[in-house]
């Protein structure tokens, strides 16, 4: 319990200091918080043996995918100079 409210206050400290020095950022974390906040208690938690094999691996497919498709393009619109 005690370590919830430390990690709130600490949230709360870094959304001010956010909100002071850059206010848009700090629109986007509290959006984004609230979000995170609302799917968290719509979605329900998920035990260790409901998780599939492939899920762990699945965000780096993706950053591999991304950079894979990024030098596609890359080669395909470069400059022949």
């Amino acid at each position: 319990m005690m370590a919830l409210v430390a990690g709130c206050l600490l949230l709360v400290a870094l959304l001010v200091a956010a909100l002071r020095n850059r206010a848009d950022f700090a629109v986007g974390v509290a959006i984004g918080l609230a979000l995170a906040g609302l799917a968290g208690a719509i979605v329900p938690t998920l035990s260790l043996q409901q998780i599939p094999p492939w899920l762990p691996a699945l965000p780096f497919a993706a950053v591999a995918l991304t950079l894979f498709c990024f030098g596609g393009l890359a080669w395909w619109w470069g400059t022949d100079r």
